[in-house]
């Protein structure tokens, strides 16, 4: 999976996959100049919280999910058959 989140002039790419070189899954960060920083954990959804807190933090700290819309709430209207 793959997540890309961007600021004026930066861009950050999250993956999370399975380890290349040992058991278990990476989530992996790479910045727009090919910096990395890697995190490994056996549990995957260990390392889906732990996207998620840090998007969090990137968004408080002004990043952006290019593409991404919030849906909008429509209520729910019974439907009147004929």
């Amino acid at each position: 999976m793959i997540w890309f989140f961007e600021r004026p002039g930066e861009r950050l790419q999250c993956e999370i996959r399975q380890s290349g070189e040992s058991e278990g899954f990476e989530l992996v960060w790479t910045t727009n100049d090919g910096r990395t920083l890697t995190e490994r954990s056996l549990d995957p959804e260990e390392l889906m919280s732990r996207r998620r807190f840090l998007e969090e933090r990137l968004r408080l700290d002004g990043w952006v999910r290019p593409g991404r819309t919030t849906p909008l709430l429509i209520p729910l209207v019974p439907r009147i058959l004929d």
